[in-house]
């Protein structure tokens, strides 16, 4: 029965907006008028690992304090100051259409489709809202500059095919509950979720017996709730300490020898790939055959900080506790050579045997077996006619050098771009500012009119992004229009989205400002395809039923049951490789060989053995504490997930900041050395920038480290020292050597209490 809350007219369950936060969670929204009063979460009675409630956390729960801000943008409004100056006329919605129409034309016929731009952005997935409206419509007009991977993923889904020629490496998580050890590396998903109620798992794993061992510089909340042990590691060498696990488990014959004869390539010299029977294995590399460094856990002590004795146990322990789970997060791979730590960790499963196997994790990106999961609910987009595509993270690049940008580059499709981006039309993304490396450059590149020549924001608030907008086209929450949501990276459900309440002002969704500007265009009819937002949930409904779940009900009857859910339990959990496992032979993976490739060839062919080398290495980071930069910059700096924000989304919510102030988190023996107290203001700065915000004093953060949560939004004073503690300011646009990918936790900076320098 429904406890009624006072003062509600009624009570509508939906999917939270979540906006990429790694979950898709159930809400139950009550709401009295116009007004979202009181937002709570699953209230279905059942604590079973089949079908578990899909409890939102306080971010999902804090949503109508963001749904009722009074500082929404509320009408269409052009730019009447310089860019970034935040001066804004309002205007009429057919000039805004007339005005985005005429500029598409005129970019596209100046400097061809591929100089318009849909960045990247994660700021609303509920089919009818965010950048896939607007890249179906560009479609229709002769396409736009695409992109591949994410700031996300970029490391970890371009590393692990090279191992499995899959991403599809995960065992649905229900499996987890067969494992008897869990070692939890650069994972928190109590903070940044990766799958609604992984945690969930994770403690029912503990109840069956699995010991949890977490692996992290920070001791996350994760750590504290969930681990039964914290290994801190200095950033950016997980790939040392997974190779001193490989020698401890080699020189002691721990590995799964079996396994590793029958499954993989490259190990040692009896199973290199054809022709490479001369070239380095990667038991050579691990006993330093060839470069005489042995990777034993003195050599990885005096790296990762993690004490010899310790490493050696965690070896032991891995190899010997079967079956065992080591699962990857993703701040590892968000590094320098993120590429190698996705790769290492891929082999430890391999060379431990835990591959294919109830209980067992191969590791990788590890998307959900049998078939990869759901996959977010987005508006079909068609087919681009652009074919060239650039990793999502150069966008800044192709705006200053696109013309020049080839496969060198990261762009695939084309021999070479031959434009620069010119015009960006920037959908519920925050991206081009306020979450892209090193934001002084970002805003400088955007305030210079010559290079992009036309820039659309399409937001809920001015973030700092929608301060260098051009035009500013005001958007829908989820709560405002229709949509459907369903399991991100893991799960077995779909969850309606329906209008809740109307939008303020004269907002539109974003598909209504899509089909707006397709009018202006003369493709009104080929855009919504006679559909409003509804009408497009109730073909999501008929496409789930076709694709993947025949037994869901049709939209009337969902909404009927104001349910908000279908869910299949998972009674049986799915193994990622089981049939590979059992018969190699008759089941090849799609890899070149049709085994694990320990040794990839692919990779050795490349011939940059310095920075992509054939077997996973460790190779130190360019900005390094063991580096000359380290004398003027001795801290490294990591930008972790917060409870306050999703990435930059709720970064103006002060309810969540009061929760969860943004702040420094710094070890007391830092801290005592600058003669730092807790609360004081601090300085954390680098030759890209600088920031000020107050210091947490806390040993759950290791030495040599500053932790500043990111997605704070960027506030730079007159001086441009930012105010608002955007880690950003401090960090590089260099990107991967493989996947072209995030690199952002890559950083080296100074502090020092605010005031000196």
């Amino acid at each position: 029965m429904i406890e009624p809350v006072p003062g509600a007219d009624r009570m509508v369950r939906t999917g939270c907006p979540a906006h990429n936060c790694g979950g898709r969670c159930l809400l139950r929204v009550w709401v009295r008028g116009n007004t979202i009063i009181r937002i709570d979460t699953d209230d279905r009675p059942t604590d079973e690992p089949a079908d578990p409630q899909l409890r939102a956390c306080i971010r999902g729960r804090a949503y109508r304090f963001r749904q009722n801000r009074t500082d929404r943008l509320l009408y269409p409004m052009k730019r009447t100051g310089k860019r970034g100056e935040a001066k804004f006329a309002r205007v009429s919605w057919d000039e805004a259409f007339e005005t985005m129409a005429e500029r598409i034309v005129r970019t596209r016929d100046t400097h061809g489709p591929a100089s318009l731009f849909v960045p990247y952005g994660t700021g609303s997935y509920s089919l009818t809202n965010g950048r896939s409206t607007a890249e179906r419509l560009l479609n229709l007009v002769g396409g736009s500059l695409g992109f591949y991977n994410s700031y996300s993923w970029a490391c970890i889904s371009a590393a692990t095919p090279t191992v499995y020629g899959t991403a599809i490496t995960g065992n649905q998580r229900q499996d987890w509950l067969n494992a008897r050890l869990i070692l939890m590396w650069s994972w928190n998903p109590a903070e940044m979720r990766d799958g609604t109620n992984s945690e969930y798992f994770i403690k029912k794993a503990r109840e069956r017996g699995a010991r949890v061992v977490c692996l992290d510089p920070r001791q996350t909340l994760s750590a504290v709730a969930l681990a039964d042990e914290w290994i801190p590691v200095r950033p950016g060498t997980d790939t040392a300490l997974m190779s001193a696990m490989a020698y401890i488990m080699i020189t002691e014959n721990l590995h799964d020898r079996d396994f590793i004869r029958t499954h993989c390539v490259g190990f040692d010299e009896t199973q290199m790939p054809a022709g490479m029977e001369g070239a380095e294995s990667y038991k050579d590399y691990i006993l330093g055959s060839r470069d005489g460094v042995p990777k034993t856990p003195e050599w990885a002590e005096a790296l990762t900080a993690v004490p010899r004795a310790t490493i050696a146990r965690l070896a032991r322990e891995y190899a010997t506790t079967k079956p065992a789970v080591l699962y990857q997060g993703y701040g590892m791979q968000r590094r320098a050579y993120g590429e190698q730590a996705v790769r290492a960790g891929c082999v430890l499963a391999a060379i431990t045997g835990n591959v294919g196997i109830p209980g067992g994790w191969a590791g990788g990106i590890a998307l959900q077996a049998p078939d990869g999961g759901v996959g977010w609910a987005i508006l079909p987009v068609g087919e681009n006619p652009v074919q060239a595509l650039i990793p999502s993270f150069l966008w800044s690049e192709a705006v200053l050098r696109g013309h020049t940008m080839g496969p060198a580059d990261g762009v695939v499709g084309a021999d070479r771009l031959g434009t620069d981006i010119k015009l960006i039309w920037s959908v519920a993304s925050n991206i081009l500012i306020n979450q892209h490396s090193n934001v002084n450059r970002s805003a400088e590149i955007l305030a210079d009119e010559n290079k992009v020549e036309f820039l659309a924001v399409q937001d809920n608030f001015l973030t700092p992004t929608a301060r260098y907008a051009d035009l500013l086209l005001p958007a829908c929450t989820q709560f405002e229009t229709w949509g459907i949501q369903d399991g991100w990276k893991y799960g077995e459900e779909v969850i309606l989205a329906p209008k809740i309440v109307d939008p303020p002002g004269e907002v539109k969704s974003d598909y209504s400002i899509g089909a707006g500007i397709a009018a202006k265009l003369g493709v009104a009819e080929a855009y919504t395809e006679g559909r409003d937002e509804h009408g497009w949930v109730g073909w999501a409904v008929d496409h789930y039923r076709k694709m993947r779940f025949p037994q869901i009900p049709g939209l009337d009857a969902l909404e009927a049951a104001n349910a908000g859910l279908y869910a299949r339990p998972v009674e049986t959990p799915a193994v990622a490789f089981a049939d590979f496992r059992r018969d190699p032979a008759a089941h090849p993976l799609p890899t070149p060989s049709g085994k694990i490739e320990i040794f990839s060839k692919k990779l050795f062919d490349m011939k940059r053995p310095d920075d992509i080398p054939a077997v996973p290495k460790y190779i130190r980071e360019w900005e390094s504490p063991f580096g000359p930069e380290a004398a003027d910059f001795p801290f490294q700096v990591i930008g972790h997930h917060t409870l306050s924000r999703v990435h930059s989304t709720h970064g103006n919510v002060p309810e969540l900041a009061e929760a969860f102030p943004q702040r420094v988190f710094i070890n007391p023996l830092d801290a005592e050395r600058r003669g730092l107290r807790d609360g004081d203001t601090v300085k954390v700065w680098n030759g890209r920038g600088a920031l000020v915000l107050p210091c947490r004093i806390t040993g759950r953060v290791m030495p040599g480290v500053l932790a500043i949560p990111q997605g704070a939004w960027w506030a730079p004073d007159a001086e441009g020292l930012d105010r608002g503690g955007n880690v950003n300011v401090l960090s590089s646009e260099r990107w991967t050597p493989y996947a072209f990918g995030n690199a952002q936790h890559t950083i080296m900076a100074q502090a020092a209490k605010a005031g000196r320098r």
